[in-house]
């Protein structure tokens, strides 16, 4: 077997969070829909007279409108959570288990470990919660064949054909969002090997670096910017054009990520591969 499918399926069983939250929500979807369809008050009559036209759906255009926007959030949401779930805890769990001893043993080195990482919470976890999207929408399209006219179907754009171009949609937002959180992955990842709690870490460390700069240079411009990169992936996700918001940020600060990326990936490998991380950085673990 391939060892980078191998590595993908443990990190699936081991963080069972990851496909727990989103079956979860697609129970309660579930409910929701047997009580609509099984209750009393399943049946809708729709008066419209003159020049009325009932815009429900509508506010939001695309699939449901302002309904298959909500689902977009949710499903977005779910991934979001996931990532932060996991990245913090992901290196840690391997030295806390024992785990990294036996990967040692094996022809894997810590640069694939570490990308096989990102790309279990950039990539697979976004393609599981679109699972959870597709599953909403599929309910919302039952309900909507089953209660709404047709003409109404129509003009809400409820149909097979705009539910697969929704999904497709989402999947691309969260090719935005992913490389939106990739510095951030890539930080908790080094963070995660040199303190007990990265995400306590990190937000302490914005939180200095706001205070200082604004007290040194009185402006908050730093803050600003920095709160426009953590931002950053919450606004591709609820905007109306992620390609937009992404590039938001300019092309030079765009490109500076990456590189920062890029040296924050080598060096969470080199600290997966140090034997004495707390001797190295003069910290206790």
């Amino acid at each position: 077997m391939n060892p980078v499918i191998y590595m993908l399926e443990k990190e699936l069983i081991e963080h069972k969070l990851i496909t727990r939250l989103p079956i979860l929500l697609g129970l309660f979807a579930v409910v929701i829909f047997v009580l609509l369809m099984s209750g009393d008050n399943s049946n809708f009559y729709f008066q419209i007279s003159g020049d009325y036209t009932w815009t429900g759906l509508a506010v939001v255009t695309g699939f449901a409108g302002i309904i298959g926007k909500v689902n977009v959030i949710v499903a977005g949401m779910v991934s979001v959570v996931s990532f932060f779930a996991y990245i913090p805890k992901t290196l840690r769990k391997e030295r806390q288990e024992g785990s990294l001893m036996f990967w040692r043993s094996m022809p894997v080195t810590d640069h694939l470990a570490i990308a096989v990482k990102l790309i279990f919470a950039l990539i697979v976890i976004p393609c599981i919660a679109s699972l959870l999207l597709l599953f909403s929408d599929l309910i919302v399209w039952l309900l909507g064949s089953w209660l709404l006219p047709v003409d109404m179907q129509a003009s809400s754009s409820i149909s097979l054909l705009a539910m697969a171009s929704h999904w497709f949609d989402f999947l691309g937002r969260m090719v935005f969002v992913s490389l939106a959180l990739l510095p951030i992955a890539c930080l908790l990842l080094v963070l995660s090997q040199i303190t007990s709690h990265p995400l306590i870490s990190l937000f302490v460390a914005v939180l200095m670096i706001n205070l200082l700069t604004y007290m040194i240079f009185g402006s908050s411009s730093v803050g600003d910017f920095l709160s426009d990169i953590y931002h950053l992936p919450f606004n591709i996700l609820v905007g109306d054009s992620p390609v937009m918001d992404f590039f938001s940020l300019g092309p030079i600060t765009l490109i500076a990520l990456l590189l920062a990326s890029g040296g924050l990936f080598s060096l969470s490998a080199q600290l997966r591969g140090s034997d004495d991380i707390a001797e190295r950085f003069g910290m206790s673990r």
